[in-house]
């Protein structure tokens, strides 16, 4: 069975288990919540969430792969990050903010989300204190990852920034392109083959200042 053709069975699978790690969720509020949820399936490239429009809705997904994209006025595109099944996804501060949103959030491949509109929130945090909870918890995890990456990016050479990547983000590897991998930890494509090489032939340390650290366009 296609997972478009057993919604409610994927949003059990896959959405409440998640939510369930953060608080728990009473039957009667995840019935409540399920009901609000949409489906919706991706293309790639195709937007949950396009920059200079002001995001609407957060998205649980389920299948497939997220990408998430800084677009400068020049329509030079930095990767923010990505979602895999498991993980929710969302333009956070155009949400908060109800301002245009600097952040692109497409699909990388075929992918299926449950989209929940941003304007539930406060029906849901008036309704009970777990949903209070989950959302608080959803923010910390954004900021620490946020934090994380700034330090990352301000401390780490690109060999252990590459490294780190593979290390958290090993299952996705097979499945990105150079550029989003490039994209994501600082450096060009051509920057990325010369530390994967170093990495098979030479030793784990080097000078990182051969390397370019400005962030590649788009090919």
């Amino acid at each position: 069975m296609s997972l478009s053709a057993d919604k409610n069975g994927a949003a059990n699978d896959w959405v409440l288990p998640l939510l369930t790690r953060l608080a728990p969720v009473p039957r009667r509020e995840w019935v409540y919540f399920e009901r609000r949820l949409r489906f919706e399936s991706l293309a790639p490239q195709q937007a949950l969430t396009r920059a200079g429009e002001v995001a609407d809705r957060l998205g649980f997904v389920v299948r497939g792969l997220i990408r998430k994209l800084h677009v400068s006025g020049r329509g030079k595109r930095v990767v923010r990050g990505f979602g895999a099944p498991g993980s929710v996804v969302g333009a956070y501060a155009s949400l908060l903010t109800q301002q245009p949103s600097h952040l692109r959030v497409e699909a990388v491949e075929p992918s299926d989300l449950f989209v929940l509109p941003w304007s539930e929130l406060e029906t849901l945090y008036a309704r009970h204190v777990c949903w209070q909870v989950i959302g608080r918890r959803l923010a910390e995890q954004n900021l620490v990852e946020r934090e994380q990456r700034a330090h990352e990016l301000l401390t780490a050479s690109a060999t252990e920034r590459y490294r780190r990547f593979c290390e958290t983000h090993r299952e996705l590897l097979p499945r990105l392109h150079d550029y989003d991998i490039a994209s994501y930890i600082g450096v060009t494509p051509v920057s990325l083959s010369r530390l994967r090489a170093r990495g098979r032939t030479g030793p784990r340390a080097h000078d990182s200042s051969q390397l370019r650290s400005s962030t590649p366009e788009r090919a």
